[in-house]
């Protein structure tokens, strides 16, 4: 689910973050301010995450299915003790699903506006082959429970912007409606203007609530469709697949102008989300106003697990050294197991929460996950899908 701002994250994100992943660790019912973007599991290794002495989800409930189009299903939940689900516009949980008899961990955006009065949901869409979404797509009921950690991501909104353009392609709405309707409804002042790309109108995932925003804020929300088949004059959708002479020439088209305060956030299918960056970055856009969410497939993950043996691990954290040998285990696994106060949200490398700095040494991760490549030269690894593949040395963040 899901891939960060392109530039550092802010300080105040950054405790925010750590605020909310203290409180996980210790099991306490959160409050959230949570854990940088993008985010996914604690794996095995083969790209499924094992179970953990301590990293526990939480329940959730399943209290109302909606089926949004043909192939994507939404589940309205509620914690387990009726508190309400507290997250950031644009983050993700990740979830805990048993299917053939093994126990698989998914991140799924929360589709909602994070405002009072609003339910709750995540919406998925089925996959070819997906484990759990072909799944809950099928066997989602009312009562059922799920268990989750999170939400994490960083992929949020920015408060600060006065104008955000959204691009979204198939189920990357999912983040970025909620986006859309938080500033609308949070943030008077702000403007958005959303070009949505999917293969037909049956496709289009929130297509009565996007027009429902449309007409409630007809002066701040700019909604273009672009449909690789079926666009009619009737549907008022430009035809095509949504790349980046498309994107322009619907930026042109709405008379769009960029400026400082301009916003862009992107999350699709990445064959869509390489061309519209491109396209951005050769307009003239700084990199530093382009923000991504990339989701990633667990099936497509490398894999990397016990085949690397023990190692001696020497953790830095809050000043002090704890000495530690890892036998396959992730470096979150094994710092959290041996009492090491570690930052964490997703566990899934999709977050960036747990990062730490190889200092000597190697980790290998599974791959993708949401580092940067100036993080990577930097020295920092995800320690919820790093492993050590010698001894080594990292510096907890906290």
């Amino acid at each position: 689910m899901r891939v960060r701002p392109l530039p550092v994250r802010r300080l105040g994100d950054r405790l925010r973050q750590l605020g909310q992943d203290v409180r996980f660790a210790t099991g306490r019912l959160r409050g959230r301010r949570p854990s940088p973007t993008i985010a996914r599991p604690v794996r095995s290794h083969r790209g499924e995450p094992r179970p953990s002495r301590s990293i526990q989800p939480r329940p959730v409930e399943v209290v109302r299915v909606v089926r949004e189009t043909p192939d994507a299903v939404s589940l309205y939940l509620r914690e387990a003790g009726g508190a309400p689900l507290a997250f950031r516009p644009g983050q993700f949980l990740s979830f805990d699903v048993e299917t053939g008899g093994r126990v698989h961990r998914r991140a799924y955006s929360l589709a909602h506006a994070a405002v009072p009065g609003r339910e709750a949901h995540v919406t998925i869409k089925r996959v070819e082959g997906g484990k759990v979404s072909n799944h809950l797509n099928d066997h989602a009921a009312v009562g059922m429970r799920l268990r989750v950690l999170g939400p994490s991501g960083s992929f949020t909104l920015d408060e600060t912007a006065e104008h955000l353009v959204l691009v979204a392609g198939g189920s990357g709405i999912t983040p970025i409606a909620s986006i859309a309707e938080t500033a609308l409804l949070a943030h008077p002042a702000s403007r958005v203007t959303l070009i949505y790309g999917n293969r037909s109108e049956a496709d289009i995932i929130f297509r009565e609530r996007l027009a429902r925003l449309a007409d409630e804020h007809p002066e701040r929300f700019r909604l273009a469709h672009v449909l690789e088949a079926g666009a009619t004059d009737a549907t008022a959708a430009t035809a095509g697949r949504l790349d980046g002479p498309t994107l322009m020439a619907r930026l042109e088209a709405l008379t769009h102008a960029d400026d400082a305060g301009t916003r862009y956030y992107v999350c699709g299918p990445s064959g869509m989300m390489d061309a519209v960056r491109t396209a951005l970055v050769a307009a003239g856009v700084p990199t530093g106003r382009i923000r991504e969410e990339r989701f990633a497939r667990p099936e497509e993950r490398t894999s990397v697990g016990p085949e690397l043996g023990a190692q001696r691990v020497t953790l830095r954290v809050d000043g002090r050294e704890l000495e530690l040998v890892t036998d396959g285990d992730t470096l979150l696994e094994a710092g959290l197991a041996a009492g090491a106060t570690m930052p964490f949200s997703c566990a899934m490398g999709g977050c960036a929460a747990c990062r730490v700095k190889v200092v000597e040494g190697q980790v290998v991760m599974e791959e993708p996950n949401c580092l940067t490549a100036e993080e990577r030269a930097e020295g920092y690894v995800l320690a919820c899908v790093g492993r050590a593949a010698s001894p080594c040395v990292g510096e907890v963040e906290g």
